[in-house]
């Protein structure tokens, strides 16, 4: 009996130990969420006193406001992963500060407008199907990107260029994340030559259901331009599952 008493000592020691450590890593984790959540709170609570009214945004990636003709960079909350908002640490600048701007895929122009310029590359501007500009930009022939941004050149001394970026690492060109960017990037660009080619009124977004983006993965599914990997991806994320 002593014996197997003293052998069963280290087991004791063990469990107890790694008990005290789930312990602390639970108690960690809540103080960790608890800042989180304080801080965004500080965020929000600033956000509220600046004179910025999102009536656009697309993405996380720009928001507009044609109230009062500004635009902006979201920041990134701590709270989430996905979650952004317009801040003070957010860049936000005059509609009139936009000289012009630039849709970069690895490096090379896709499509351009600014000031008093036509946007080439006949992008497609929202979901509608409306084509802005008439001009085909000559895109890149490769199954793969692995950059691609749009350069927003500004007369404001104090952010002379923005990048907006939507992939940093090497993308399928056929995948669905590709498809999604390169949609919003055509969009965002589109939004830009409306601004500055003088129609300042840009058409509020309009609410789509995580529901409805389903149906519609659903149907790129059904005839095979996504793949059964990327839809259930997909789907958990809008579903939050």
């Amino acid at each position: 009996m002593n014996n197997s008493g003293v052998s069963m000592w280290p087991v004791y020691v063990t469990v107890l130990f790694f008990s005290i450590f789930i312990i602390v890593c639970i108690v960690l984790t809540i103080i960790t969420e608890k800042k989180r959540k304080e801080k965004t709170k500080v965020l929000l609570q600033e956000a509220e006193s600046l004179n910025f009214n999102a009536t656009k945004t697309v993405g996380n990636y720009i928001s507009f406001d044609d109230i009062n003709k500004k635009w902006a960079i979201p920041t990134k909350l701590p709270s989430g992963m996905f979650k952004y908002a317009v801040t003070k640490d957010s860049i936000i600048l005059d509609y009139s500060d936009i000289l012009d701007f630039e849709l970069l895929e690895d490096g090379n122009s896709v499509s351009k407008g600014g000031v008093g310029k036509a946007l080439a590359g006949g992008l497609l501007f929202g979901g509608v199907g409306a084509i802005v500009g008439g001009v085909t930009a000559k895109r890149t022939t490769k199954s793969t990107c692995s950059s691609l941004r749009i350069k927003i050149t500004t007369k404001n001394i104090n952010e002379p260029v923005v990048y907006i970026s939507f992939i940093s690492s090497e993308t399928s060109s056929s995948g669905i994340l590709y498809q999604e960017v390169y949609k919003q990037a055509q969009e965002i660009m589109s939004i830009l030559n409306i601004i500055t080619n003088g129609d300042t009124d840009i058409e509020p977004e309009k609410s789509v259901s995580p529901a409805d983006e389903v149906r519609q993965l659903k149907e790129l599914l059904d005839i095979g331009a996504i793949t059964q990997d990327e839809f259930d991806t997909k789907k958990k994320e809008l579903l939050k599952l």
